[in-house]
């Protein structure tokens, strides 16, 4: 079946990525410890450029690392470190982080817009897990592959880019939506609707997986929009994962599993029906043993089958030094870290307009040669490459412009293939790329580590200069042999069948 994916939706998804990120490492051995790479005006860039990361550089709440900073003697210090001889600190479920989870990281779900009266999540409504969030999501995907062995699981386009793994490890595989053609990358329901009966009439219906508020893309759905998507969910009787571990990077994100929808049978709760995935890495910015998983959900059954595959228990360590994170971490240290995030995008915003701006680049490729999806909110940017460019370059799919980007330019970036998406285009992250400290900046002074408005700026310069020598006759092809690489294949010779 293709449902707007002629190609894509042909091929193994999770052999797409496993490329990926082999390719990255083949170029970074050819070019060498000290590569340079050219900017506009003569200027030139030692090292490459990291804007594929998913972290926010952003340092911890300070409450946060004070509550931290002790937390972490009472663990090394303490024979016995407050709190470990509760039953709160249960090494398998800790009652202490299911508080905590229900009360901070699903906080969200009890009211997301006026009007809707939200759901009141409880500790016996989460469960939580060590180290990552990710953990979660294969236990919850193994459960639905277990329902239905070697099904399907309804991804919209623009999903997390290392999805297609974590489907496969469980024998299932992507079944891809397309997302609405207009740069807007919301998903389309109709389509939804259609491949979702199609899917079941066939036997072949797993589950769905959504990431919202959106990775790569932030999409900004009107409660209307959520509550049509909910309203086909809940028609269809599928079971729902939605990854939601970029809730504290937007503003205005309304969880889906907070509405609640008429259908022919009443009104229901889609909480009944979702199973909401988050953690404390990217809105806390928590970091190895202070990280965790949680995940939340009315359905009680799915919840103890996921609970009875977490095996892998928790140190009382991490619950005491995670506890403290989200506990001590205010409000306004994520308004602080909203606003710097669009102040960010505004500044990627202006330097996508100069670049279309430039005489010379619009002469040779008119209009709009780069262009932004979704909605200016988050870490990521994902920016779409005109037509014109990659047919110039001689580039036919995104892991090819991955490629040139950070064999020519150097800068390391996401394919929009690994999200599901046949756009030429890739997401990068704006708001913190990272470069070795004490590089040469544009202009005058120097880059540090932390000096993102400056990183952008000479993210930008590397890219214009691309395109640039694309259009005075560099290609993919020339470009890769000219460094001693050979080119990726284009779409049709990955078409691997999942």
């Amino acid at each position: 079946m293709s449902h707007g994916f002629p190609q894509a939706d042909s091929l193994d998804l999770a052999a797409v990525v496993n490329r990926s990120e082999l390719r990255k490492r083949e170029v970074r051995e050819q070019l060498g410890p000290d590569p340079t790479f050219a900017g506009t005006a003569g200027r030139s860039y030692p090292g490459f450029l990291d804007a594929y990361h998913g972290e926010t550089g952003v340092p911890i709440a300070a409450a946060a690392a004070d509550a931290l900073d002790i937390a972490w003697k009472e663990v090394v210090y303490s024979a016995i470190p407050p709190g470990y001889g509760n039953r709160e600190y249960d090494k398998r479920q800790p009652p202490l982080l299911q508080k905590l989870a229900a009360a901070e990281l699903f906080e969200r779900l009890s009211h997301p817009i006026d009007g809707e009266p939200g759901v009141r999540v409880g500790p016996e409504d989460v469960i939580v897990c060590p180290y990552s969030s990710t953990m979660l999501l294969e236990e919850a995907i193994a459960t639905l592959a277990a329902d239905c062995p070697g099904g399907a699981i309804v991804c919209p386009e623009g999903f997390y880019k290392s999805a297609p793994v974590h489907i496969r490890k469980s024998g299932l595989r992507i079944a891809l939506c397309p997302a609405l053609p207009d740069d807007s990358f919301k998903l389309d329901p109709a389509a939804l609707a259609e491949l979702l009966a199609e899917l079941a009439r066939a036997g072949e219906l797993a589950g769905v997986l959504l990431t919202l508020p959106g990775n790569p893309v932030v999409c900004a759905y009107s409660t209307d929009e959520l509550r049509e998507i909910g309203r086909i969910l809940l028609d269809s009787g599928v079971r729902v994962i939605c990854d939601m571990a970029f809730d504290r990077l937007v503003r205005d994100h309304i969880p889906l599993a907070a509405l609640r929808v008429r259908t022919g049978r009443g009104v229901e709760s889609l909480f009944d029906r979702v199973l909401t995935i988050t953690g404390n890495s990217k809105g806390y910015n928590a970091s190895g043993p202070f990280k965790i998983g949680a995940a939340c959900s009315g359905d009680t059954a799915w919840l103890n089958r996921i609970r009875a595959r977490l095996t892998i228990a928790f140190q009382r360590e991490t619950i005491h030094l995670a506890g403290a994170i989200i506990e001590h971490t205010p409000d306004q240290y994520f308004d602080a870290n909203l606003d710097v995030m669009l102040k960010q995008q505004a500044r990627a915003g202006a330097h996508i307009a100069a670049i279309n701006g430039r005489d010379d680049i619009a002469r040779r490729f008119g209009a709009d040669v780069l262009r932004r999806s979704g909605s200016p909110q988050g870490m990521f940017l994902t920016v779409i490459f005109d037509r014109a460019v990659s047919a110039a370059a001689g580039i036919d799919n995104t892991l090819q412009l991955e490629d040139l980007l950070l064999a020519v330019a150097g800068i390391d970036s996401v394919a929009l293939l690994r999200t599901g998406s046949e756009r030429i285009g890739v997401r990068l992250n704006v708001l913190a790329p990272r470069n070795p400290v004490g590089h040469p900046a544009i202009g005058d002074g120097v880059a540090s580590a932390r000096d993102d408005a400056v990183l952008l700026a000479e993210l930008f310069d590397r890219l214009e200069q691309l395109i640039r020598d694309i259009g005075v006759g560099l290609t993919y092809r020339g470009a890769l042999a000219d460094r001693g690489l050979a080119p990726l294949p284009g779409l049709a010779e990955l078409g691997v069948g999942q």
